[in-house]
């Protein structure tokens, strides 16, 4: 087996920055998950949801889910147009979005679910589909 095909990818570092830095009119806390406590809203969440293998040997498959945790809907519509930008600059691909939903055990947000993602060739490090 090759080092190539051993080498685990990890984008994480680039999301979080892309994240931390995104243009958007009202302010964000940013966080791995869910905050304890009565958090500052809104709160935008984010991780890496996979990072598997595929059946080439040189080539992964990335996902990162990003939720959105607002008090109403125009925040979480404005929210979602400034991850949408900011995650497809990376070159990520929209791969999932869930319903806006309101979170009535307890939050009491509205919740938005995105996964992007995309499969990387391990020998460039660059997005392939």
């Amino acid at each position: 087996m090759r080092e190539t095909e051993t080498l685990l990818v990890d984008a994480r570092e680039q999301v979080y920055t892309a994240l931390a830095e995104m243009q958007t009119a009202q302010p964000y806390s940013l966080h791995s998950s869910y905050p304890k406590g009565t958090p500052e809203h809104p709160v935008v969440t984010w991780a890496e949801y996979s990072n598997v293998a595929t059946d080439c040997p040189v080539v992964d498959e990335l996902v990162f889910q990003i939720d959105l945790w607002t008090r109403d809907r125009a925040g979480q519509q404005e929210l979602s147009q400034a991850v949408n930008q900011t995650m497809t600059a990376l070159g990520l691909k929209r791969v999932y979005a869930g319903p806006d939903r309101y979170e009535d055990t307890g939050s009491g947000c509205w919740r938005k679910t995105f996964r992007f993602g995309r499969k990387v060739d391990k020998r460039t490090m660059r997005l392939i589909d």
